[in-house]
């Protein structure tokens, strides 16, 4: 009973999370998270400025700042995040690395976006169904192997009473000592000596405990400047309006250029179960020779069966120009051949309801959408 508490704990329901509209709780996240940006007297020359420097491709100049930060992050987060929200319920291969444990990367993602939308979709990833099942599983193996230990020893005992009740015992011991590693393998009578009675159910409760934190998500958010001063209490509000304990969300941060190529980057990736660019690649193909060369190595750092989600303007923002002609960022990931295409899309649209509400004015947006998967 105690075990289906500690389960069901990190299952929420998400009519209770979300209320009538996941869409504008959503939007209440971001809004709560932003709140003393929208307090700034400047908010609105700094994100004048801020759109000037976006019209001239000036990244660094919009980044750089940390003034623009808060005003970047309450302006472009909440459109966002409820792309990144939609996009992941919408496909069953980014929800099932929500169930855990997975590490997804976040490739440019100071901003927040990531983080609200796809703890978003979290809420409806239920992993409690992999546990009750295990837990079966778990159960039936130990009844089995004491029964079957138990009328081994009848034939040799005649049937004796004594005989089966310690044989039983000795075969939940047995198993004991296969699931823990820090044990050295026994005979049955050194375990009937040394270990007590009480020992098999305390390393059962271990072992489910163990299955329970196995559903953690680790989202690790990287960017080549400092958000954590907008990370910190968006995660915090993520945490108390999504109900994600820590069992179940675990955040992280990286800072630092990708287009550097650190070592610690690249053990990220292959530790990563997803790996996602989202409206950040044309950026960073301003430097296209550079560029190139992290696609290649992220690529080729990624772990078998791994997925990279890819997500941007399906605009001329996108167009690289390759000598003489001219092609969209996708269509260079596209020929690569250490990726399947799972999904794509050269265009679609996310249209924000109009019945949501949210102090600035909300932006549809037009993209495209990659999922690949590492051969």
């Amino acid at each position: 009973m105690e075990e289906k508490k500690k389960a069901s704990a990190i299952v929420n329901d998400p009519k209770k999370v979300f209320g009538r509209s996941p869409d504008q709780h959503i939007l209440n996240v971001v809004k709560e998270s932003c709140q003393e940006a929208f307090n700034l007297p400047s908010f609105n020359t700094t994100l004048q400025t801020i759109k000037s420097h976006f019209f001239d491709r000036n990244y660094d100049a919009v980044f750089q700042n940390p003034e623009h930060l808060p005003v970047y992050s309450a302006r472009y987060a909440p459109s966002r995040a409820l792309c990144y929200y939609h996009l992941f319920m919408e496909h069953p291969v980014l929800m099932k690395t929500l169930e855990g444990p997975s590490t997804i990367l976040c490739i440019g993602s100071g901003a927040g976006s990531e983080l609200v939308g796809i703890s978003a979709a979290m809420v409806h990833a239920n992993p409690a169904v992999k546990v009750k099942k295990a837990k079966k599983v778990a159960t039936k193996t130990v009844k089995d192997e004491a029964e079957e230990m138990a009328k081994h020893d009848t034939k040799d005992t005649n049937g004796a009473t004594d005989d089966t009740t310690a044989t039983t015992t000795l075969g939940m011991e047995t198993l004991t000592v296969s699931t823990e590693s820090t044990q050295n393998p026994a005979s049955p009578t050194t375990a009937s000596e040394t270990t007590p009675a009480p020992a098999a159910p305390e390393t059962k409760t271990k072992t489910k405990k163990a299955k329970v934190n196995k559903h953690k998500v680790t989202i690790v958010m990287q960017d080549y400047v400092d958000w954590s001063p907008i990370l910190r209490p968006m995660e915090a509000v993520v945490r108390s309006r999504m109900l994600l304990g820590p069992e179940r969300l675990q955040c992280e941060t990286e800072v630092g250029n990708v287009l550097d190529l650190s070592d610690g980057l690249l053990e990220r990736v292959a530790k990563a179960d997803l790996i996602t660019f989202m409206f950040v690649l044309n950026e960073l193909f301003q430097d296209k020779k550079r560029t190139m060369l992290l696609v290649a190595k992220i690529v080729a750092a990624m772990p078998s069966g791994a997925h990279m989600l890819v997500v941007d303007s399906a605009g001329s923002f996108s167009n690289l120009k390759v000598g003489e002609r001219t092609y969209m960022v996708y269509m260079l990931l596209d020929h690569l051949k250490s990726l399947e295409i799972v999904y794509q899309d050269d265009a679609t649209w996310y249209r924000c309801p109009p019945s949501l509400t949210y102090p600035l004015k909300l932006e549809n947006m037009r993209h495209f959408v990659r999922i690949y998967k590492k051969l």
